[in-house]
């Protein structure tokens, strides 16, 4: 079919597990304890391969069957040495993610057992010596430093300042205001001659959201090779046994989110494989040379979090932003644009992973202040080459929906699409005209829902970062299954057979149901 979802990459290696019996030792080690000693027999299934973000981006299993409450059906768990919102992928039985700020962890995915973590220390990709390593960090020190007497004199500062307005002719207080001044641009510009160090400079941590952090990024596999992004603005290749084929710097994420181009809130735009190049989005759209990281193309971009979601056309392939601009994968060229109505004010609050499914691109974005509004759209994709370039996508339709951000991207199972606000209101549209079905406020949850909707068989698996994870039925109303109380997480899920894994904000979990 002339729009099927492409096989970017994607290696659907299908395998039997067999009876396998798995055993778990509790050591006396309470930082490493796996926290279920059992000996657990996963039985036959049928099994693929996970090596992108939501499976291709469409958050659908549909060979899984997992257990609907995780709770009861944890296989085995481990503690991580660092937090990530990142989810895994799978290869074969290595699990693979990340963890701040910047390394790649392998798990083997039937024992829990960290196989081997790789850094990706700026110094290292730059390829610095052991002498200029050791320069950049007697300048980090003495920047460190600094901090503290900065805040504290800017503290005392603006204290100063505070008490000037009320009493201006106070001559001492006046003296104690200069004074302080000069003190404080004495320690600014020491911090500025640190800084603008050439080696300090080019590898100088980035600015982030302290929710977003640098490993919001899932990573990507072609079955022999696992890529990998971090909010520092930098990649990495690794084979499957954690050899670096090559690691590069890119730019900051989003750049253009800010005043004076500076990055505030870091990125999430996870690497996708398609047209035998890997796509990156950090301040622009980037096609590298997955071979050797070499740059093939580059468009500018206006900020965005989401992932793009691609479609194939008589043998070419597109990628639809999550700002609504659909772009050719052979050489960048921007096709349409517009396509998803953006805040007026806060134009970069376009946070989920747009979908195709039957030839049809849905997406959903919103904001809940600053005249707040909620929009999803389906687009058709001609069938032909010729239609898609001089006309671009074919609106299907647009509908107002409740009116908050959607971190979390949606899902489209027969007919309708399931979408889900960050203040956990669940709605249902008719996936062919928009209309909607219902909204339902689901109650109980806290913090935010961050996590992706997913569907695992028959059953869809959503939540909130306070730990909850929710089982609910699909169809034209809500009907919830199960709650299974977890630790913090943002990710979303992947699944295996009867198996689900989630990564947590500090722990991995497996998730079976021959437990």
């Amino acid at each position: 079919m002339p729009t099927r979802l492409p096989n970017f990459g994607r290696v659907r290696r299908i395998r039997i597990v067999m009876g396998e019996l798995f055993s778990w030792v509790k050591r006396a080690n309470p930082g490493r304890v796996i926290a279920h000693l059992s000996a657990i027999s996963f039985s036959a299934s049928l099994c693929a391969d996970v090596v992108s973000w939501r499976n291709n981006g469409q958050g659908k299993y549909p060979e899984a069957t997992p257990p609907l409450n995780w709770e009861e059906h944890i296989v085995w768990e481990i503690p991580l040495e660092n937090t990530s919102n990142g989810s895994p992928i799978l290869i074969g039985n290595k699990l693979f993610l990340c963890q701040e700020p910047s390394t790649l962890v392998c798990v083997n995915s039937q024992s829990g057992k960290v196989l081997w973590k790789r850094d990706n220390d700026l110094t290292d990709l730059l390829g610095y010596t052991e002498d200029e390593k050791a320069h950049v960090q007697r300048l980090q020190a003495r920047v460190n430093e600094l901090r503290p007497e900065l805040n504290r004199v800017h503290n005392d500062w603006r204290r100063l300042k505070s008490r000037l307005e009320k009493d201006g002719d106070n001559e001492s207080l006046q003296e104690s205001f200069r004074i302080k001044g000069e003190e404080g641009k004495k320690l600014h510009a020491q911090r500025q001659e640190l800084v603008s160090d050439p080696k300090y400079d080019a590898v100088a941590p980035v600015p982030t959201h302290g929710t977003n952090g640098y490993t919001s990024f899932t990573p990507v596999s072609d079955g022999q090779r696992v890529y990998v992004a971090f909010g520092h603005g930098t990649l990495a290749a690794y084979d499957l046994e954690g050899n670096r084929i090559w690691g590069k710097r890119m730019e900051q994420p989003n750049v253009t989110n800010s005043p004076g181009g500076t990055s505030r809130w870091g990125g999430s735009t996870s690497p996708i494989l398609v047209d035998g190049k890997l796509i990156v989005h950090f301040a622009d759209y980037t096609a590298l040379n997955p071979e050797t990281g070499e740059e093939l193309w580059r468009i500018p971009s206006e900020a965005e979090y989401g992932t793009p979601a691609v479609f194939e056309v008589e043998g070419q392939f597109f990628i639809f932003t999550p700002r609504g601009e659909v772009i050719r994968t052979k050489d960048g060229k921007t096709i349409d644009s517009g396509l998803v109505q953006l805040h007026h004010t806060y134009a970069w609050t376009a946070f989920s992973t747009p979908v195709v499914e039957n030839g049809v691109v849905y997406t959903v974005r919103g904001l809940a202040y600053d005249g707040p509004d909620g929009h999803a759209h389906a687009y058709r994709i001609p069938k032909d080459l010729d239609t898609l370039q001089s006309q671009g996508l074919e609106p299907l339709w647009h509908t107002e929906v409740h009116k908050n951000r959607y971190y979390a991207s949606p899902v489209i199972h027969n007919g309708l699409m399931y979408i889900f606000s960050q203040d956990f209101v669940f709605s249902v549209l008719r996936a062919d005209t928009g209309e909607i079905v219902y909204g339902h406020n689901v109650e109980g949850l806290k913090g935010t829902a961050y996590t992706s909707i997913s569907l695992a068989g028959d059953t869809l698996f959503f939540g909130s970062d306070d730990g909850i994870l929710i089982a609910a039925q699909p169809g034209r109303e809500y009907k919830e299954l199960a709650r299974s109380r977890l630790d913090i997480f943002r990710s979303s899920p992947i699944f295996e057979g009867n198996t689900a894994y989630l990564r947590a904000y500090s722990n991995l979990y497996a998730i079976s149901s021959d437990r």
